[in-house]
């Protein structure tokens, strides 16, 4: 195989994967989708872009991620109470569906919800530092500085993949269940996030 074309179908693969697995960003375009697919994928759009925008700095090589103790236990910190300030605004947001409400009030727009969650999820600026480091190192090693971008532009593809079934599996699936149904998945959505809150805050305390 290619040396140049391994990285990049590397970084095809680790996208779809990343767009699949259980975290905040998928709890979150999942949270936004059952209100309907455009705000879904608003909501992608802005997770989208701005972990792509950061894919492209790391591969250009314009930034050096060090994450240090301080500097991940601000990140645990603030996006802990990120994600328990979604996970209370999606309770509130099924009790006005419950109550029949015909408007949610939303303080954040979708777009910007999607990225708050990546700027905000420690486990993003790991994976940057860790796994997307290491793939666009091979890159630059077997085709310059073009390659690594071309990855990471690649692994971004495969991401938008993962994602978007994602908003389509809340938008088209899980929307479409009865009004009882979805307020609970929805809730369900809303604790799973509150969860995920509460050990980044622990994390951020315990740290070492």
């Amino acid at each position: 195989m290619d040396p140049v074309a391994e990285p990049l179908l590397a970084g095809f693969g680790i996208g779809i994967a990343l767009g699949g697995a259980p975290g905040p960003v998928q709890a979150v375009l999942l949270a936004e989708s059952t209100h309907g697919p455009a705000r879904g994928f608003r909501a992608m759009a802005g997770a989208n872009l701005t972990f792509g925008l950061l894919l492209v700095f790391a591969a250009a090589g314009f930034s050096q991620i060090a994450l240090g103790t301080t500097w991940l236990r601000l990140l645990d910190l603030a996006g802990g109470v990120m994600l328990l300030w979604l996970a209370f605004d999606g309770i509130r947001g099924s009790l006005s569906s419950r109550q029949g409400a015909t408007a949610v009030a939303v303080r954040l727009p979708p777009f910007v919800r999607g990225a708050s969650v990546v700027l905000l999820n420690p486990g993003g600026w790991l994976f940057l530092a860790t796994v997307a480091a290491s793939l666009f190192a091979a890159a630059r090693l077997a085709g310059g500085r073009a390659a690594a971008i071309a990855s990471a532009l690649a692994m971004l593809t495969g991401l938008a993949i993962g994602d978007a079934g994602v908003v389509v599996l809340g938008a088209f699936g899980l929307r479409r269940a009865r009004t009882g149904v979805r307020i609970w998945i929805q809730r369900g959505l809303a604790v799973l996030l509150g969860a995920l809150g509460c050990w980044l805050v622990l994390m951020a305390v315990t740290l070492q």
